[in-house]
């Protein structure tokens, strides 16, 4: 059986807690279940990675089209405002048929076992929250470089 997860994006604003975004799924504006491999080790890795990698702003300069065509490997992403952030979001992590779907936005959290909130916020870094359902405590809240020291496994 897999390790089913949620992740809601919601923009950081003022009076929400980073270990608050569980609870608030109407303030979300993606709420994506993943069927298989929804642990940390895995999942929170895979975030802070594509987290590291991107940032929010809110200006264009230059012209969008040729932008999203530029290759660089070596460029960071960049994201014009929280909702470009979470098409991005979707288009990164939905590639194939099956185990990243998109799930009606509410409140009912007892059939996965992780929830995870990414915080994108205009001129800042996305920080990343992570809820245990069965424990019912929040296991992680913090930047991406942190979430890469505390789960990913040393293949060294």
């Amino acid at each position: 059986m897999g390790t089913r997860s949620l992740t809601r994006i919601i923009p950081r604003q003022e009076g929400l807690s980073y270990s608050d975004g569980h609870t608030r799924g109407e303030l979300a504006l993606v709420n994506a279940y993943q069927q298989y491999d929804g642990y940390p080790e895995y999942m929170a890795v895979q975030y802070a990675e594509w987290l590291e990698g991107i940032s929010v702003g809110n200006v264009l300069s230059g012209e969008p089209r040729l932008l999203s065509q530029k290759r660089d490997p070596m460029m960071h992403a960049y994201a014009n405002t929280a909702g470009c952030f979470a098409a991005q979001f979707v288009a990164k992590f939905k590639d194939t048929p099956g185990n990243f779907y998109l799930h009606k936005i509410d409140n009912e959290l007892g059939w996965v076992e992780y929830i995870y909130t990414l915080y994108p916020k205009v001129g800042h870094e996305t920080y990343m929250s992570i809820y245990h359902v069965a424990s019912r405590s929040v296991v992680f809240v913090g930047k991406p470089a942190k979430a890469l020291e505390k789960y990913k496994i040393n293949t060294k």
